[in-house]
């Protein structure tokens, strides 16, 4: 009994490592994530825990593919960084612009250095969020325009 339980358990997570190292995976965006996740938990769960391990694997599945993709979001939604040829792929000028206006707003984009660097992007989607644009994190010409930076 002990050895089917293992065995279970081991097909399981292959099969989420299957899915996982797809190599579509980072280029999905997160409905289709979260569709392939909830689905490919709850073949896994239902093979180790039937019916209820089912329902438990799609959600965790559903959660975790949709958590994990998206990562492509400037090409699925359309809106297109202000790109130079830095690492950031924003000139400082644009970033600082960008990170005042967003501190101006209340949106804390951290200090106004024109360093671009989580705090900015995730003021940037809160903003993005609550403006009504596409929740990229990027500083496309329509959040550009939204914040009134040109």
């Amino acid at each position: 009994m002990k050895s089917i339980q293992t065995g279970k358990v081991t097909v399981a997570i292959a099969v989420a490592a299957l899915v996982g190292a797809c190599s579509q995976w980072q280029t999905m965006d997160q409905t289709s994530g979260a569709v392939a996740g909830a689905a490919s938990g709850a073949v896994a769960g239902a093979v180790v825990g039937g019916p209820i391990g089912a329902v438990v694997g799609g959600v965790g599945g559903a959660y975790a593919g949709y958590g994990t993709t998206g990562y492509s979001k400037s090409t699925t939604t359309g809106e297109q960084p202000v790109t130079n040829s830095s690492v950031s792929n924003y000139n400082a000028s644009t970033v600082r612009a960008a990170q005042q206006a967003l501190n101006d707003r209340g949106y804390n984009a951290g200090p106004v250095d024109g360093q671009w660097g989580a705090t900015t992007q995730e003021a940037v989607r809160r903003f993005q969020r609550a403006s009504g644009l596409p929740e990229t994190g990027e500083l496309g010409a329509s959040t550009l325009s939204a914040l009134g930076v040109s």
